[in-house]
């Protein structure tokens, strides 16, 4: 076990399952801004392509950083079978701490269908009922709470207090689905103590209601978090640390989108290592938009991932422009 850490994941984790469809199997109808991916129940859909990656919010965090330069860590509840095997073994190959993610016997680590189409894509998502514990830690510099499975409620309240008797700890926070389905008073609490929080604006409107962007991070802000995060999709992101409200356009290279999955954790793991560097909220953002752009152009949701060196490399060729 690593003694002292840079950030510890905390989250499920999972393998995603990628099937790349046809792009004759795709409608729309006058009712629908986006695809409907339609087919006959009962009968055989031809794959264009079909690959497998060891995924969940905790492991794209965790790669994310170590990518970046940082030591980091999971912490999750998984199953114990070939699927766990997997995971330790790629983390391993990262050199990223395994010795926190605890196999539970006789359970099954969770398998994601991912149906990839037009760069954008579906997830069937399930996760298995798990009892994290809030335990005796290394010492980290900062601490990701992300997506974990339904019954989190006694967790996240020991880990507040385990947060509160840490207060050298940076807290970032990103809502999963378990956590968006209670809303607001679900999180409150995690909120209160949270020095990072990461949503989209679709989030952000959920937990305090429709507003205009900038009264969103002020509405967000009041309930706890000292800098927000929103995620734009292609128009960009926006922070507010209380005192500067910034709002950046979406890094854009030469190369298709391929599939989106894991750009917003590329781009949360981007904001905290720039911070985790003593860098500007401006420059935090920014390396946030590097990060998943080069992410969303790889199918999969941690094979785009840039290393810290070429983050360094652009954000270097940009301020000379």
């Amino acid at each position: 076990m690593t003694n002292s850490l840079d950030l510890l994941a905390i989250g499920d984790v999972c393998i995603d399952l990628y099937l790349k469809v046809e792009d004759k199997d795709a409608t729309t109808d006058k009712h629908s801004v986006k695809p409907k991916i339609c087919f006959y129940h009962g009968s055989k859909i031809p794959v264009k392509s079909l690959k497998t990656n060891i995924a969940g919010n905790a492991v794209n965090i965790a790669v994310g950083a170590t990518k970046l330069g940082m030591k980091s860590a999971i912490y999750t509840e998984m199953g114990d079978d070939e699927y766990a095997d997997r995971i330790v073994r790629e983390l391993d190959t990262y050199d990223i701490d395994t010795s926190l993610m605890h196999r539970n016997k006789d359970a099954q680590t969770g398998l994601h269908p991912v149906i990839v189409y037009g760069g954008d894509r579906t997830i069937f998502s399930h996760h298995e009922i798990r009892h994290y514990k809030v335990s005796n830690w290394p010492e980290t510099k900062w601490i990701y709470y992300t997506s974990i499975s339904p019954g989190f409620e006694s967790f996240q309240k020991n880990l507040v207090k385990y947060v509160k008797d840490r207060p050298q700890v940076g807290v970032a926070f990103n809502p999963g689905t378990f956590h968006m389905q209670l809303g607001l008073a679900g999180i409150k609490n995690f909120l209160e103590i949270t020095h990072v929080l990461f949503v989209n604006r679709e989030e952000a409107i959920v937990l305090v209601g429709d507003h205009p962007l900038e009264m969103l991070h002020h509405k967000l802000r009041e309930l706890g978090p000292k800098l927000t995060v929103i995620t734009l999709g292609s128009e960009g992101a926006s922070g507010f640390d209380g005192n500067s409200f910034v709002k950046i356009d979406a890094y854009k290279i030469n190369k298709p989108v391929i599939d989106k999955t894991g750009a917003g954790d590329a781009f949360a793991i981007g904001v905290i290592a720039a911070l985790h560097y003593k860098k500007s909220l401006k420059e935090a953002l920014f390396w946030g938009a590097i990060d998943s752009s080069f992410q969303i152009r790889e199918i999969g949701s941690t094979l785009g991932l840039v290393t810290k060196n070429q983050i360094e490399e652009i954000t270097s060729e940009h301020k000379n422009h």
